[in-house]
């Protein structure tokens, strides 16, 4: 029976087997389940205690036997994180699958960690699984979302993500909402906040250099800054990796209309699939391409095509008045134009009034805000306030009729499948065809300049008398003069001082410095020997030179906190204190920039001086800093109602004030710079104001000491974009050759310095792009300012100092550099700051900043004035790049006889070598300084021995010439008299 017995049990052994393997298996997991529990309570205890290399040595185990543990990579990339080793957090979390129910949260963690440790296109990847949730994960991705685009270069995206933000937030209550709405206005109307962008660039680039997504950070962030080489170097290694990226060809079309290359504009064009771009930005990316095609009819349409879709673009609106300005275009089309871009202006500034109140807290104005966001075609944020209007009162008819009209307008057209930019933009050729490319040009001859003031005695420091309280006067003044009071030849110094604010009306000694040109390359401190330590003195800003007695002396005008201050030359060394017997004493409230000019044509100089705002150091409580608790910040000063500027006429030497009558209406003003010029051409001496945060205003010489205010119709009120701007300093000068003179003003950080050019006819064009100083001097904040010719090739260049009215650091740059920009010779400019001289990059809290030639050598030097630092004299060595590129020169100082004795308003033609240009002899300028008043003309490699001819239109319209005048030579050109004389303190004129 052995057998069957070991028959019938062979199968139950084998059945057994199985069993006793499961049973073993059973008792391991069953084993293992306790010791992976107790490996992963350990490493949680471990975690919360932070102990988490003990905890990833746990963790690490436990997931080499469980794998499918997403929780235990979900929290092994946790303690990675903490340990500090991105990479190995990152790949820990990799681990975690998508479905799971730590999916969503691993990929927000690992967004967030390679995010801020430059790994951006990890983070991309990362959000882009996420960012569709309809959760708080998928809302939390929306906000990084964001910030990824801030740091790659893309904002212009973010406004797409604020309306995603908008739809699928939950739960928000007004405040929230309203703040989504102003993010919104925000992305697209503010300037990037380029240094904190820049300083986190570069921390990405340190730890991530190979991350394609910060090269394209740093490639925006180049071109931004105008420094176009550098950005096309970052985009061909973003081209390199992703060819196809319609990002990057976006980027790389942006950089194409900058720079003016439209054969790469067209070649990107293809490229990039319509449904990237809106229609709107299409056709203005239609209109750019035409513009430096130089094709105005298809600029024109495009631009209407655009303000179709776009009705509050005032951009668009202020290029089409442009083009309606130009030679054999209708006034009245002109005048319709200007006159919408100015409406838009009005409007923009009522919506960024309310959206910077809502910063400060309390219930929105929502319906007023829907109002104007549809007066300014911003639907998504009409859309957005309505619909908070009716939550908050749900039975409000208006605003429910509001939202039914708005929700019923035709939304975008969808592109056909594989459209691209091309086959929309009318004008954009084939990839393949022939297409002109620009060429930088290669750059003038480059001066070189070195900061002499502390070896020529020119020993100076402005007080600014900064408190905690930041009081606003504190951070506007710092002016400086150029004239030459003893009449020897040679240009003086005069310094404006601060001191201890408000300043004693009634105390005397120290304050305002007078330093005396040697002529030597040195100066002496002539304050007390001049009289002026004696006179009384006050908190000082700017001053402004003039004979305004007609003896042929250089006279000072002073502006102070609450006073005027005439100081008479006396032509003997000294000056007199002439303030109350000019009519100029008494409260003048808070003047700042002013300029002398024979306004009314009888023969003496009249006397204009910009007024800036009521400020009550008593009364007017001091503005705290948002981002620094318990801090202080100069407050924004359209807080405070305007002064009105003045103007006084001179009678016999008293100053009569006449504004009012004059017709110079400047209700909302607070003036900081003003230029003297015939800007209209027609022999009267026209004014131009900037303005702090309002229109800037440009007044018309009617004749008869009458003005009109023509500078919105005009196109010089605000910038392209339609902003009114927080205008600094002033310049002007015939930039493009054409006799016509530019005007130029620096404005606020993120702002750009507005150039205008001159269309004739009184009509200007706004250049700043064009002329290549936009993208250079965004980042900056603008104050003095002068047009000068640095290297005497023929052609005006640009001298600005900056420096900012707040201390943001780290995130806003506070000192910061001058900037140098030479005239290209075809109607461009190109800064050369890095290349002038170490001097130029010495950061500054710079304010005035006057042009001249100090030492009568030939080349304009530079002076610059700062707070709390010492004053700089930029010494112009001439060029240095080789033989024969140094050009020649002309200094002219002309007299008047029937007209003012300083030549205000006359324009000098100079004619050589079959070439002619034009100067003006300027009123005012720069901010709170005063220019060397002689007639600088570079005249560029003249042969030797070959003469100069020189015409001189004076005020009035009498026409002067003077011929056979030598190059490199300085002469005294007087009215009625065709014969130059050799002028004091230069040498014989010589080949």
């Amino acid at each position: 029976m052995p057998r069957p017995m070991a028959g019938i049990m062979r199968p139950r052994v084998i059945l057994l087997l199985p069993m006793a393997a499961a049973i073993g298996l059973g008792m391991a997991w069953v084993i293992g389940d306790r010791r992976d529990a107790a490996a992963s309570e350990a490493a949680g205890r471990a975690m919360a205690a932070g102990r988490f290399e003990e905890a990833r040595g746990l963790l690490a185990a436990l997931l080499d036997r469980r794998p499918d543990r997403a929780d235990v990579a979900y929290r092994l990339g946790a303690c990675e994180a903490n340990l500090g080793d991105v990479e190995a957090a990152l790949d820990a979390w990799a681990l975690v699958p998508e479905d799971s129910g730590l999916g969503p949260r691993a990929a927000l963690d690992r967004a967030r960690l390679a995010l801020e440790h430059g790994r951006l296109a990890e983070a991309e990847r990362s959000l882009d699984a996420i960012a569709g949730r309809r959760d708080e994960v998928g809302a939390e991705a929306i906000r990084m979302t964001q910030q990824l685009l801030l740091f790659s270069g893309r904002s212009d995206r973010l406004p797409h993500w604020f309306e995603r933000q908008w739809r699928t937030a939950r739960d928000r209550g007004p405040r929230a909402s309203a703040e989504i709405l102003r993010s919104h206005w925000l992305a697209e109307t503010q300037p990037l906040p380029i240094a904190a962008v820049r300083e986190r660039l570069d921390r990405h680039y340190r730890e991530a250099p190979g991350d394609d997504r910060v090269w394209l950070g740093l490639a925006d962030l180049a071109r931004r800054s105008g420094r176009l080489d550098e950005a096309d170097s970052w985009l061909d290694r973003c081209e390199a990796r992703r060819p196809d990226d319609p990002d990057v060809l976006l980027a790389r079309l942006e950089w194409a209309l900058v720079a003016g290359r439209p054969g790469e504009a067209d070649r990107v064009l293809a490229g990039i699939p319509a449904d990237r771009v809106d229609s709107p930005r299409g056709a203005s990316i239609g209109a750019r391409l035409a513009s430096i095609r130089g094709d105005a009819e298809a600029e024109r349409a495009a631009l209407e095509r655009r303000v179709e879709l776009e009705p509050g673009d005032a951009a668009a609106w202020g290029r089409l008045a442009d083009l309606a300005a130009r030679p054999g275009a209708g006034d009245d089309r002109r005048s319709r134009l200007r006159e919408r871009k100015a409406e838009i202006d009005r409007l923009k500034d009522e919506y960024a009034k309310l959206m910077g109140a809502l910063a400060a807290g309390g219930p929105p104005p929502s319906a007023e805000l829907a109002r104007l966001a549809e007066s300014l075609g911003r639907r998504f944020e009409a859309e957005g306030w309505w619909t908070i209007r009716v939550l908050d009162d749900p039975g409000d008819l208006d605003a429910r009729a509001a939202l039914d009209r708005l929700r019923s307008l035709p939304g975008p057209s969808t592109p056909g499948a594989g459209t691209t930019l091309a086959d929309l933009i009318p004008g954009a050729r084939p990839a393949d065809s022939p297409s002109p490319v620009g060429s930088p040009g290669d750059l003038p001859p480059i001066p070189s300049f070195r900061d002499e003031a502390a070896t020529s005695g020119l020993a100076f420091v402005y007080e600014n008398d900064q408190t905690p309280e930041r009081r606003l006067p504190e951070t506007m003044g710092g002016g400086l003069g150029l004239l030459d009071y003893d009449g020897d030849g040679w240009v003086d110094v005069y310094c404006v001082q601060g001191g201890r604010f408000p300043g004693g009306s009634a105390s005397a000694g120290g304050g305002d410095r007078l330093f005396r040109n040697l002529g030597e390359g040195t100066f002496e401190d002539v304050t007390d020997a001049s009289g002026i330590s004696g006179f009384p003195r006050g908190f000082g800003h700017g001053v402004a030179v003039g004979d305004f007695d007609d003896d042929g002396d250089p006279d000072l005008f002073v502006t102070r906190w609450r006073s005027y201050a005439l100081y008479r030359n006396e032509g003997d060394g000294t000056f007199a204190d002439a303030t109350e017997e000019a009519g100029l004493g008494g409260d003048r409230g808070w003047p700042t920039s002013a300029a002398f000019a024979d306004l009314d044509d009888d023969g003496d100089l009249d006397l204009y001086v910009c007024q800036y705002v009521r400020w009550d150091p008593e009364t007017d409580a001091p503005c705290p800093d948002p981002n620094s608790p318990g801090r202080f910040m100069y407050c924004v000063p359209r807080r405070f109602e305007s002064e009105p500027d003045r103007v006084f006429r001179n009678d016999g030497g008293r100053f009569v004030d006449v504004t009012e009558q004059a017709g110079i209406v400047d209700p909302d003003g607070r003036g900081l710079g003003v230029v003297a010029a015939d800007l209209d051409g027609d022999d009267r001496i026209d004014l131009y104001v900037a303005n702090d945060m309002t229109a800037d205003l440009l007044f018309c010489n009617l004749g008869g000491f009458r003005f009109e205010q023509v500078g919105e119709l005009a196109g010089v009120g605000s910038n392209a974009d339609g902003g009114y701007q927080a205008g600094m300093g002033v310049a002007c000068g015939d930039l493009d050759g054409d006799e016509r003179p530019e005007l130029l003003v620096t404005n606020f950080y993120g702002e750009s310095t507005s150039a205008f050019r001159n269309l004739g006819g009184g009509q200007f064009a706004y250049a700043s792009g064009d002329l290549g100083l936009a993208a250079p001097t965004r980042f900056v904040l603008g104050f003095g300012l002068a047009l000068l010719d640095a290297n005497n090739d023929g052609r005006l260049d640009v001298a600005q100092a900056n420096g900012h009215v707040n201390d943001f650091r780290p995130g806003t740059p506070y000192a910061m550099p001058a900037q140098l920009f030479l005239g290209m010779g075809d109607g461009r400019l190109a800064e050369v700051s890095d290349r002038a001289g170490q001097c130029w990059s010495v950061e500054r809290v710079a304010r005035g900043l006057a042009v001249g030639d100090l030492d009568n050598d030939g080349w304009q030097d530079v002076l610059i004035l700062s707070q709390a630092g010492p004053l700089a004299f930029l010494r112009n060595l001439g060029t240095t790049d080789g033989a024969g590129s140094a050009g020649r020169y002309l200094t002219l100082k002309l007299e008047g006889t029937r007209s003012n004795r300083d030549a205000v308003g006359a324009r000098v033609r100079v004619s050589a070598s079959g070439r002619t240009q034009a100067r003006h002899r300027l009123g005012g300028g720069s901010f709170l300084s005063a220019n060397d008043g002689r007639v600088h003309v570079g005249l560029g490699p003249v042969p030797a021995g070959e003469p100069v001819s020189v015409e001189v239109r004076w005020p009035g319209g009498r026409v002067d010439r003077f011929d056979d005048l030598r190059p490199d030579a300085a002469y005294r050109l007087v009215e009625g008299e065709s014969v130059a004389r050799p002028l004091e303190g230069w040498s014989t004129p010589s080949d």
